[in-house]
């Protein structure tokens, strides 16, 4: 299954708005007033020249510690971005519809996330000069995970930081143990169990393991008592994975046990039935099933 870059960064960022712009943007951070942070979830870029209408990624409007307001503009690009020289344009485009439409002060933000090494950097700034009296400069923050050093953010107090070095600049024989170094990092944080499940499922996702290196990862938190959240955490996870297992397992053989039944009692299914039957979810439906078939005089009785 593909994954949902857009969902994945926009449900992190949103829950770690605060921390994110401490760990990026300091400056803006240090003049919000974060109890009131409002997200505009249905904010559109309009592209007249091709015609397209986009919903912009996270745009926020947030209340300053000494009166006024701003707007948050934070965009992610995760694909072949580091190609597109006409990036810092499509950014002031974006800056400017939104300007146009509340009109008040925006921050712009600039997130890549794609793994490969950029022949040429994509500039944080777009231009237009005319004259020297006739001149357009616009600056945003860009943000270039891959290009970041891990090592940097290793003693940050920042949970956020954890999570999102999953994303940045390691080799790869480092894999193993810098996975375990940032789920230690996170369970020891602090954040509250919702947020933090945010946390792993970031890692989790953007480190997976290879099984080799699944099998060292296991055997590594096993037996370095520094890894002992991290331990527990997957011997939880273990033990819900075997109960999750047991229940499919007893799901399915009441499935199949129902299809034997209707074909004792009806001879072949037809295709139709036998797949209407494969495709019931529900454990008490099956249950029903199987106790009315023993008096059923048709399938159309039992509702197939």
């Amino acid at each position: 299954m593909a994954i949902d870059h857009d969902h994945l960064f926009k449900q992190l960022i949103e829950a770690f708005f605060e921390e994110f712009l401490e760990l990026f943007c300091p400056v803006e951070a240090a003049q919000i007033d974060f109890r009131k942070v409002e997200f505009l979830r249905e904010e559109f870029f309009t592209d007249v020249r091709r015609g397209r209408r986009k919903r912009l990624d996270l745009v926020a409007k947030v209340q300053l510690k000494l009166g006024g307001e701003r707007f948050i503009l934070v965009h992610f690009e995760f694909e072949a971005s580091r190609k597109d020289q006409d990036f810092p344009r499509r950014m002031y485009e974006y800056f400017s519809q939104l300007f146009m439409r509340h009109g008040l002060p925006i921050v712009p933000i600039a997130v890549f996330s794609d793994d490969a090494e950029w022949a040429q950097a994509v500039p944080d700034f777009f231009e237009l000069t005319l004259s020297p009296r006739s001149r357009v400069r616009f600056d945003f923050h860009l943000i270039n995970l891959s290009q970041l050093d891990h090592r940097r953010f290793l003693k940050s107090n920042n949970p956020l930081a954890f999570a999102l070095m999953a994303k940045m600049k390691y080799t790869g024989r480092q894999r193993v143990r810098l996975k375990a170094d940032f789920l230690r990092l996170i369970l020891r944080a602090g954040t509250d169990p919702a947020r933090q499940n945010l946390l792993v499922e970031f890692v989790e996702t953007y480190m997976p393991l290879a099984s080799t290196e699944q099998t060292q990862f296991i055997q590594l938190v096993q037996v370095d008592e520094t890894y002992r959240e991290v331990k527990q955490m997957v011997t939880t996870y273990e033990k819900a994975g075997i109960k999750k297992g047991i229940k499919k397992g007893m799901e399915k053989g009441k499935l199949v046990a129902l299809m034997l039944l209707l074909e004792n009692r009806f001879a072949k299914l037809p295709d139709d039935v036998r797949r209407k039957v494969e495709r019931i979810e529900s454990s008490q439906r099956i249950e029903e099933l199987l106790v009315a078939v023993l008096n059923a005089k048709s399938l159309s009785e039992l509702g197939l």
